[in-house]
């Protein structure tokens, strides 16, 4: 805990006047002119020096507040310390040009007793606005006139000593504190943000308020900066959990999406592929039948009488003669058929790698599978029955589009239901592929 100032202190200038004081009544040297002169230029250069430190140092302590847009913190911390003597003046202007804060002495900027310091404020490597402070060299001014005027009347020796000893009391007073404090300020901030040490108090002169100033900030900006942590670790939070919402909306819609497909795909009725699917699937199939010599068989099915049934039991029976029809057929079929319901009473099945004998062997086992038993609609038992049109190719009739595959199988189904239905007839043994053959 920092001790309390003093009520009777002795400031810098006062520190260096007893100090002249003492030398002017203990010696009598020649004239110090010339040594008068240069240390004007070390003072000036210090104030130079000192005025960049502080300038650069209050432009690192800034950088969170400026890209927080925290307008009262920044105002507070240049109404700090423009109430020393060291600086008259600072404004702070963010990255697009716009005054933040501004303090101290507005219309003395222009003044010659003031130097004008102007540094970038850096966060990560980006400049995210600019520090500008007036030191006030007022003081210095007037006390190096005052002792010029004196010390022109004195002696050589005299004013040899004076800068001796001026030398030395800056040494102690000014460069000392300011080597001091250039050390501590030079351990920079820790990774969270926070400043790593305080200014020492070494003094009860003006670098003592500015360390008491500076400490005050630090506290403060240390605060700040970990209220900024705790919102960006609660953004952060709420980041995660809106990521990961809309990663399982992005599943839900994938899966609905498939869920659409599959349903574009598929009668409502039956949960059979339907005439979509069939039509993208055997353009495919019938292409590389034709390119590899593949065996492939087509079957086409139609429900006898199903209009009868329709009629005499309603259409509520005759989607249930749909659905039992598809479930059996399905429940006889080999992995590597397809079976799809074109609509109405119809369906097909594409009997891959089966040649005509194949063909004619699954087809008989489908139409079996119908009539072996009869359907219990709603009570009433139902005899039903399916004829079958076979088409296969390759065959002897160059067939190699699906247009002509469908119609040769078509033209299969047509002679099994003109011979009296419940039959099964493969294109070959049909007169119009006599025709064709001949």
């Amino acid at each position: 805990m920092e001790s309390k100032r003093p009520i009777f202190r002795l400031g810098i200038r006062q520190k260096v006047v007893l100090i002249l004081v003492t030398v002017l009544l203990s010696a009598l040297t020649v004239s110090g002119w010339l040594a008068l002169e240069q240390e004007q230029r070390d003072a000036i250069k210090e104030v130079h020096q000192r005025g960049s430190d502080i300038t650069q140092f209050v432009a690192k302590s800034l950088a969170y507040s400026v890209v927080g847009y925290d307008y009262h913190t920044i105002q507070l911390l240049l109404d700090q310390i423009t109430s020393s003597d060291i600086v008259a003046y600072a404004k702070v202007v963010n990255a697009k040009g716009k005054i933040m804060a501004e303090a101290g002495a507005h219309d003395q900027v222009k003044s010659p007793s003031l130097l004008i310091f102007t540094k970038n404020i850096v966060l990560d490597n980006d400049v995210v606005g600019y520090l500008t402070t007036g030191i006030s060299m007022g003081n210095t001014i007037k006390r190096l006139a005052s002792q010029k005027f004196h010390l022109v009347e004195s002696q050589a020796l005299i004013i040899f000593m004076i800068a001796i000893c001026e030398f030395l009391a800056l040494s102690y007073l000014i460069i000392r504190p300011v080597r001091v404090m250039s050390n501590a300020l030079g351990k920079g901030f820790k990774e969270n943000g926070d400043t790593v040490g305080r200014l020492p108090v070494i003094s009860n002169d003006e670098f003592g308020d500015l360390a008491r100033q500076f400490n005050a900030l630090s506290s403060q900006l240390n605060e700040a900066n970990t209220r900024l942590r705790g919102k960006v670790i609660s953004a952060d939070r709420q980041l995660q959990s809106t990521n990961k919402m809309l990663q399982q909306q992005s599943n839900e819609l994938q899966q609905l999406n498939e869920e659409l497909k599959l349903l574009s795909i598929t009668d409502p009725l039956t949960g059979l592929y339907n005439r979509r699917y069939f039509e993208s699937m055997i353009e495919t199939e019938v292409a590389m039948s034709a390119r590899h010599g593949i065996p492939n068989s087509l079957l086409l099915i139609d429900i006898d009488h199903f209009k009868k049934i329709n009629d005499t039991h309603g259409h509520h029976a005759g989607d249930a003669v749909l659905e039992e029809v598809a479930l059996r057929l399905k429940g006889r079929m080999r992995m590597s058929d397809t079976l799809c319901r074109m609509g109405g009473e119809e369906f097909v099945v594409f009997c891959k790698n089966a040649d005509s004998g194949d063909a004619v062997n699954i087809a008989e086992k489908l139409r079996l599978t119908i009539l072996e038993r009869k359907f219990d609609i709603g009570g009433a038992l139902l005899k039903v029955s399916i004829s079958i049109g076979a088409a296969t190719i390759p065959d002897g009739y160059a067939t190699d589009t699906v247009k002509d595959f469908y119609r040769y199988a078509d033209i299969a189904l047509y002679q099994s239901k003109g011979e009296g239905r419940n039959r099964v007839t493969h294109y070959a043994n049909c007169a119009d592929a006599s025709s064709l053959a001949n």
